[in-house]
């Protein structure tokens, strides 16, 4: 690292589901990553810390009375040391009264969470607020103007309050009681209170990852998008692989180039706001939202990088699967004490495709030694993107119900849901050729089950929003179907899914 900047860094953590055994183990974990999973985690301490200190931290809540959410509230959130509900407008009234100035009764002095949306004409008070006094929670974005910022989100969880509250209040009920909360129990409680948005989508999402993983003719398809490695979810991918939910991988290059830094035993670090970006660029930090990527970790990837490609003769074409195999066998020989999602992969026999392997550290890689290669006369390496292509294809084809669990959309998501119209395709243009080949042939397959973590919205347009539903119109889909689409943020929902499952599979061995 060129130079030391601010207080020093604090390094993430990656999340290990194998080590939580409750909602709040997990919630602990996600404090010391990345995204909205460290928004959640820091949320939960603080809100914590309010009740054990008896603060009387109230509730400014400006939906409906007669939903499950406020009832929620009521009963369970007062239940953890919040003293009151009020309105917005209650808030408002109160501030600028003075008989509500003693102890207990003057607003602005108490720490206050705000869920949901609240009015726009008494929101100017509730940012006359102290910092660090309010706390939002809402999928709307909404905070006080200036709470948050590019790669700093304090005080703050920007997701659907009917899945988010039930979380933290298991959470603060375990830290100030003892009393204990699985994922199971939680799904258990969406599923009984009936919220609505966000924790029923994450009820039917448990429900179809459940009913793929008891069907034993399931072949189940991971895809990746975004930046899940830097926000320290490598081990969930790997928890996927070793326990048989993930059967292939189909992810950006780039994902899998900051997944090979904790194999290696490097690490990210936390943000920290006062480090502007050109002072990050001069000591070679480059950022990634509220991340911090050493760029010395990328010259201990191009070390292993050069190894595994040396071993490559460059006398034919290969393919990034083929490439990624390499990558986990030298991770096993060389780092065997180390989990790394390349490793676990090679292990399982798990293929890693990247479609767009060029646009990647890894891609940068292959360009690099190519030219080196040219220079000292050896033959480049070529990768062959076909080759990849068939394998998918033949891999659908012998999957006798194809299931695909997306995180994110973008090229990874298109490519592998792209097989279904492709097999098309490819049997109405080469079925002259068939009984001269008949190998040639592959049955038309579409997908029977689907679990989508995003939280793009279709009327944006792009893939990423795309529904499982516009998927059958391109005959992707099978219409009798299970599919579940959750639109949230996925390092908020997605690893308590992976846990329910894993949850399932310890019980079911017992």
């Amino acid at each position: 690292m060129k130079k030391k900047i601010g207080n020093g860094l604090k390094p993430l953590e990656m999340l290990d589901l194998s080590k939580c055994q409750t909602v709040s183990d997990i919630v602990d974990g996600m404090s010391r990553c990345a995204f909205g999973a460290r928004m959640l985690g820091e949320v939960a301490t603080k809100l914590t810390d309010w009740c054990r200190e008896r603060e009387h931290p109230f509730i400014i809540f400006d939906g409906k009375r007669d939903t499950s959410l406020y009832r929620y509230l009521i009963k369970e959130m007062m239940g953890c040391g919040f003293h009151k509900i009020i309105t917005s407008q209650e808030y408002n009234e109160r501030y600028n009264d003075r008989r509500y100035y003693d102890y207990g009764e003057r607003c602005d002095i108490h720490p206050a969470l705000v869920v949901g949306m609240y009015s726009e004409k008494h929101a100017d008070m509730l940012y006359a607020r102290h910092n660090g006094t309010t706390v939002y929670i809402n999928q709307f974005d909404l905070a006080k103007p200036g709470q948050v910022k590019d790669g700093y989100f304090p005080d703050a969880v920007f997701s659907d309050p009917r899945f988010i509250i039930p979380l933290l209040c298991f959470t603060i009920r375990e830290r100030l009681t003892g009393k204990k909360g699985s994922v199971a129990e939680l799904i258990a409680v969406l599923r009984q209170e009936q919220f609505g948005g966000l924790a029923d989508q994450v009820v039917h999402g448990a429900d179809t990852m459940l009913a793929m993983m008891q069907d034993p003719k399931c072949f189940r398809f991971l895809t990746l998008s975004g930046a899940m490695t830097i926000a320290q979810m490598s081990l969930v991918i790997c928890e996927m692989i070793e326990r048989g939910i993930a059967q292939s991988i189909t992810a950006t290059g780039a994902l899998m180039a900051h997944g090979l830094m904790p194999g290696l035993g490097l690490k990210h670090y936390k943000y920290n706001p006062a480090d502007n970006d050109l002072k990050l660029a001069k000591a070679g930090l480059n950022r990634v939202t509220d991340t911090l990527e050493p760029e010395t970790n990328f010259d201990h990837l191009d070390e292993v990088m050069n190894k595994v490609l040396n071993q490559i003769s460059g006398e034919k074409p290969i393919n990034p699967s083929e490439l990624h195999k390499g990558i986990g066998r030298y991770l096993k020989k060389t780092y065997p004490q180390q989990r790394a999602i390349m490793k676990s992969a090679f292990e399982h026999k798990v293929p890693v495709f990247v479609p767009a392997f060029v646009d990647s550290e890894l891609g940068n890689d292959v360009f690099v030694s190519n030219i080196e290669r040219r220079i000292v006369g050896k033959s480049p390496i070529v990768m062959d993107m076909e080759i990849d292509s068939m394998k998918l294809m033949d891999i659908m084809a012998e999957a006798e119900h194809p299931a695909i669990i997306s995180i994110g959309g973008g090229v990874p998501r298109n490519n592998v849901q792209n097989v279904a119209p492709l097999m098309e395709i490819y049997n109405n243009r080469l079925g002259s050729l068939f009984k001269k080949h008949p190998e040639l042939k592959r049955p038309v397959k579409k997908f029977r089950y689907g679990c989508r973590i995003c939280p793009d919205k279709p009327h944006i347009g792009h893939l990423s929003g795309c529904t499982y539903q516009e998927n059958m119109s391109w005959r992707k889909m099978d219409p009798n179907g299970m599919f579940a689409e959750i639109q949230a943020d996925a390092t908020i929902v997605w690893p308590f899914l992976i846990k329910y499952i894993m949850d399932w599979q310890d019980r079911k061995e017992r």
